[in-house]
Parts: structure tokens; sequence; C-alpha cells
């Protein structure tokens, strides 16, 4: 019996390859002949053969797995049973008929949420139940049938042990067959939630996300636009790293953008981000140093910025008139008097919107009392038209560079932040800094919520405005006040936020607790959410992790029970001998498969060192910089704040010694368990005495 339900399902497969080969063909030809049928039309032109070559290649790339699962389903009320073949992309025959339903239409949630027997979802016409018959799991390769088996659940480690154990670059095109309950459950929020999701290290993150994103554009596709999505990355290294995948999951023009690149690109600014690692040694060694850091992304900072605002809102018409000729025809007093008039509200809610608002009731002023303004004027004039002509270009001139550019205005800010009573110093030396700073258009992180705000109320949100989701990920290495400049620019958006407490490196401007972006950020209308179980590494390697991140009484993740190698600890006595062990180690690791290997280091210094080392042993490592954009697997050095987010075949700590990593430091525990929780498959710990987390 079971060898012919086999058959049978080796014959369907054929069967839907097949429709596949005829699908393609039919796209093949309206390809061919929409330059014919659109001639007259370049920019449809462009749009339909955009719309056939991405069908097309998700087509080309999906007909070797057209499908991972199959659900059979009987509607209430119904006597047909529904069988449901899902699959990373719907494709529909040219009758309409389904050949495969996407894993993300409606129905497909049944998948990953229902167990067998009652069963329901939600679809745009309202609630569907009945009986879930089968779940079935498929494993299909280059186009033939290996396997399948049926299901209850998805959540079993048992079912999802081959895919965890594959290489690093395979794991994101298995994820979709293997989405969890509670992963699933974040994925499919509405649009219109806010959403803050605690996940531990390896809890899929960083996937969850893009699958979001890649949700939300497919169920919401009639209403909104792909370039209404945003997903901001910590920097350009990890950006880079998620770019390939949207594609691959059918989302394309979804805006991909570090804090940074957002903030240059809307205050219209070319800015240089200044590098963060002698700021990130210092916290480690004396965090009392970086007050100023922590003010500047702190609720605090708004405020003091609300106040600078407040007074520019006063100040901005000048003392002076409007002149011609050296003769003043329209006082100051005037102008500040119609500016006042004009109440802040929803259409005037920046003093931009003000001024322009001014300019207009002025120009009628002028235009209504004309006679009167230009009684003292004219005798300088013998061309009424060029008096007007002037008195126009006048008003013009007045408003046109009434407010500076934000930098400017930052500038302004932090000349009157230096001259407040302040008894710390060191504050005041930093702000001097920053002003100079400022000047060559050189930023640190924290001022990049000052500039967004500072824009956003004096000026406004412009284009940003139309932003409807916006998914973020490490957030945990933002601030306060990064959030609520970022809820500020992106107004009509909803926010989906990913970051993981245990793996806030930067403890001088990352968040502490989620709770207050909760409250200060969205007025509680956010919800919390919890991804407690790592998929990523294996029992042996998350077991050491969690006893460093214990040691500093944070929660420990539980892992999926994916048994593997134990974590070797190795001591080392000098430099020659601890590249020698690592230059051993990644022999091994190549000889065992492992595609990605990454040699994680405490700073950038030591990990150019290691890297210049293993080159004179005839492996040629990527040294992986903050300025860096591209990582295609191999063999890299990284520094372990870098590699946050990032995962590897395997991992080599350089050295994990109580001199490099201090136990009683929070951060520096941090660090090492960013570093420990980097590997799929296999780690190894050098270090010069004793070890660590024990």
């Amino acid at each position: 019996m079971e060898q012919l339900e086999f058959e049978a399902e080796k014959e369907k497969l054929k069967e839907v390859l097949e429709k596949y080969k005829d699908v393609i063909k039919y796209y093949d030809l309206r390809l061919e002949a929409i330059p014919k049928l659109y001639k007259q039309d370049t920019v449809m032109l462009e749009n339909m053969l955009n719309m056939y070559a991405q069908k097309l290649r998700l087509m080309e790339k999906s007909v070797k797995n057209p499908y991972f699962a199959r659900l059979d389903f009987a509607r209430d009320g119904e006597q047909k049973v529904e069988k449901l073949y899902i699959g990373k992309v719907g494709v529909m025959d040219e009758e309409n008929n389904s050949i495969t339903i996407d894993w993300r239409a409606p129905i497909s949630s049944m998948y990953y949420d229902s167990n067998l027997g009652r069963a329901s979802y939600e679809a745009p016409e309202g609630t569907c139940t009945g009986e879930l018959l089968v779940k079935r799991q498929y494993e299909i390769e280059n186009g033939e049938l290996k396997s399948y088996q049926d299901v209850d659940t998805v959540s079993n480690d048992e079912l999802l042990k081959p895919y965890l154990g594959a290489n690093a670059d395979n794991r994101l095109k298995n994820i979709v067959s293997t989405i969890q309950t509670e992963q699933n459950a974040i994925i499919r929020e509405p649009l219109n939630k806010n959403v803050i999701v605690q996940g531990v290290a390896g809890s899929g993150k960083t996937t969850v996300a893009l699958h979001r994103i890649a949700y939300l554009v497919y169920n919401n596709r009639d209403k909104i636009k792909p370039e209404q999505y945003l997903v901001i990355g910590p920097n350009k290294f990890f950006v880079s790293y998620i770019s390939g995948v949207l594609p691959d999951l059918d989302v394309n023009n979804v805006s991909q953008l570090t804090y940074s690149e957002l903030c240059s690109d809307f205050i219209d600014e070319e800015l240089e981000l200044i590098n963060e690692e002698e700021k990130l040694i210092k916290s480690i060694s004396n965090e009392q140093e970086l007050t100023y850091e922590r003010l500047k992304v702190s609720m605090k900072y708004k405020d003091l910025l609300d106040e600078f605002i407040n007074q520019l809102n006063k100040s901005i018409i000048p003392e002076k008139g409007i002149s011609i000729k050296g003769m003043e025809i329209i006082p100051s007093n005037l102008i500040k008097e119609i500016y006042n008039s004009i109440s802040t509200n929803e259409i005037y809610n920046t003093i931009h919107k003000k001024t322009e608002r001014t300019k207009l009731l002025l120009e009628k002023y002028i235009e209504d009392n004309y006679d009167e303004i230009a009684e003292e004027i004219k005798e300088k004039y013998t061309d009424e038209r060029k008096l007007r002509k002037d008195i126009g270009e006048a008003v013009k001139k007045y408003f046109k560079n009434l407010i500076p550019s934000t930098i400017k205005l930052y500038e302004r800010f932090l000349e009157d932040l230096k001259k407040e009573d302040n008894n710390i110093k060191s504050i005041k030396q930093k702000i001097e800094n920053n002003i100079k700073n400022i000047k060559d258009k050189k930023v640190e992180f924290e001022d990049l919520s000052a500039l967004i705000y500072l824009k956003c109320k004096v000026i406004g949100t412009e284009k940003y405005a139309t932003y409807r989701q916006v998914a973020i990920d490490e957030a945990q290495d933002f601030g306060d006040f990064s959030f609520y400049a970022l809820k500020v620019l992106l107004e009509s958006a909803t926010f989906s936020i990913f970051g993981d407490i245990a793996q806030s490196i930067y403890q001088y401007r990352g968040i502490h607790k989620w709770e207050d972006v909760m409250e200060e950020t969205f007025a509680n209308d956010c919800e919390l959410k919890y991804l407690q179980k790592s998929y990523r590494t294996t029992a042996e390697i998350m077991n050491e992790a969690n006893k460093v991140i214990k040691h500093i009484g944070l929660d420990a993740a539980m892992p999926v029970i994916r048994h593997g190698e134990e974590v070797k600890y190795i001591p080392y006595n000098n430099l020659k001998n601890q590249v020698d062990i690592i230059t051993n180690t990644i022999t091994e690791y190549k000889q065992r498969g492992f595609k990605s290997i990454a040699v994680i280091c405490k700073n950038e210094k030591e990990a150019s060192q290691i890297n210049d080392a293993l080159a004179k042993h005839d492996i040629i490592a990527k040294n992986i910089k903050n300025s860096d954009t591209e990582y295609d697997g191999g063999i890299c050095t990284i520094t372990s704040y870098l590699a946050k987010g990032l995962e590897f075949d395997g991992a080599i700590i350089s050295d994990a010694s109580d001199g490099s990593y201090t136990p009683n430091k929070a951060i520096d525990m941090k660090l090492l368990y960013v570093a420990m929780t980097r590997p799929l498959h296999e780690l190894r710990v050098l270090e010069q005495r004793g070890k660590v987390g024990k």
C-alpha cells in the first residue's frame, strides 16, 4: 500500500512539473508578445516586461522543487476534498486553476498552525472551517521525489533536524517549509499592528522579519506597493547579507537601508559615519566615560531638541523686515504677527509649513494693500511693472533662506547645549568635538536620531510619510530616542522590531527594556512577542553559550535537540601556536565539507593580525570590516560585534581568555555570547588559560 502511495505521489510530481513547463512556455510567449502589444506605451511596456520576467525567474527557480507540502481539506458544507500542494510560489494554469498554492496564502496557514481534525483559516471573505484530513511533508530534489511523511504538526524537533543540519547557504532556501508555529504567528500578524520580537540567538529573527515582509507584500498587493515597505539593518555588510533573500521570496523593490543611510537620504546630506570600534572598546573598559553618548539616544535629548525647536519657532522671523533699495516696505513685526497667527495643527505642524503659509498670506496682504505699501518707494521707480516685480522678488528672497539646513540647525543646537550649565567637563569637550565633526559632515550613530527628528519637526517628513511597514533587525542596538525619531519620520507606518537584549553590545546606545520603547514610542499600541527556541546551533554549543549569558543574569535560550560535537576549549601559548591551531582547525572544517568558516576575534586589530598570519599559511580569508558590503561564504576573519546576526557552518573564537573577555563585565560576556552562537555545527574556543563560562 505504501509503495502504491509513493508511486502515486511520483506521478503527481511528474504531472505538476509538466504543468510548470507549460506555464513557463506561456510566460516566454508573453514576453515575446509584450513589446508588440505595448510599443506605444513605454511605461506599461517596462512594467509588463519586469512582471513577466520576475514570474519566469521564480518559476525557473522553483521548477525543480515546486512544492514542499500537501493539505487535504474538506470544507464544511462541501462534498469534495481539496488536495492543496503548497510551494514557495503560487502557480496558476491558463484556465486559472491552482497548480501550487503560495505559502503566504491564507489557506496555507493551516500547514503551520493546525493539527489534523477540525481546522480553520481566516480568508478575506471570513473564517473557513472544515476537516483537515492529511498534512504531508515532501523532500524533493532536482525534480525527483525522495521521500514524504505525514505529520500532525510542523513544530517537531525530529522533523526539523534534516533542515537544520544543512550548510549555512542552504538554510534560507528551506525556511519556508520549516516555519514554526510561534514564528508563523509573527509573520502573519496584520499590517496595522506594531510588534516587538525579543528573540534569542538563532531563533530565526532575521528570517521571520524578511518572511513577514514577503507575507505582507503578497497579502496587501492590491493596496500597498512594495516600495512602501522598508527594512532597516545595523550596517552595510548586514544589509548586503540579507539583500539576496527578498527576491527569492518573490519580493522586489523593497528599500533596504542602514539607519545612517536612512538619515543621510532624508536630510539630503552626504554623511560620514565615524567608526565605532574605539568607542566600543572604551565602553568595555570604562562605561562612565560615555555619558554624553547615552544622553544623545535618550528621550531627555528629545526634550532638549523640543526646547530648541520651540525657541526657533519664536525667533525664525528676523528682526529686519523686507526692504527694497535700502527702504523697508514690510516691517518685521507685521511678518511676525502673520506668522504667529497661524496655529500649529495637523496642516501647519512644522516651522517650514508655517513660513510657507506666512509667505502666501503676506503676498495676499501686499496685493490688498499695494498702494499703501508702494507709496513711499514709488518715486524711485519709473516702471510700475518693475516695482511689482521687485517687491515679489524681495519677498521670495526674504523667505528663501529663512530656515538653515538640518546640519546647520544641529550645529546651532550643539552650540546652545555647550553653553548650558554642566558640571561634567568631559561632556563639554565632547560637544566641542561633536561640533567640529558636524561641520565636516562627520556623525556618530548617536547623532542620527537628532538629525532625523530636527528635520521632521522643522521641515516635515516628505516622501517618508508614504511608507506603510518598517522591519528593523538587530534593534537592540538602537536607543530609546532612535525608535521615537523613526516613528515621527515614518508617521504612516507600522513597525516590526526584532532584537535580543542579550546581544545588546553597544551599552552606551542600546536598548535596556523593550517596555520603554512600547510606552514612549508607541504609547503601548504595540505587542511584545518572544522567540525563545534556538534553531541555529547544536544543543552542545547552545548549552555552553547559555552558561555565559546566565553568568550575567539573562535568560537562556532553549536549543532544538540537534546534537553535534562538544565545544572544544584549546589552550595556546603564543601567536604562532594560536595561528597553527586555527590553521589546522580550518583545514579540518574544510575536509568535513564546511562552506562558511569564521575566525571570530575581539577587535579589528586582532582580526587583521590573524588574517595576515593565515595568509602566510596559504589560507586566504576575507577580513570583514564595517565598511564591507559582501560575504559570499568561504573563510573569513571577523570581529564579534560585526558577526552579530550572521551564521557560519563552523566557527573558531581566536581568544576567549579572561584577558580578552572579562567574566565580570556584562559587555564582554555579551560579545562572547554573540561569538559562541554564530556556528551551526561546530565551535572551537582558544584560550590562554582556564575555561570560559564554566
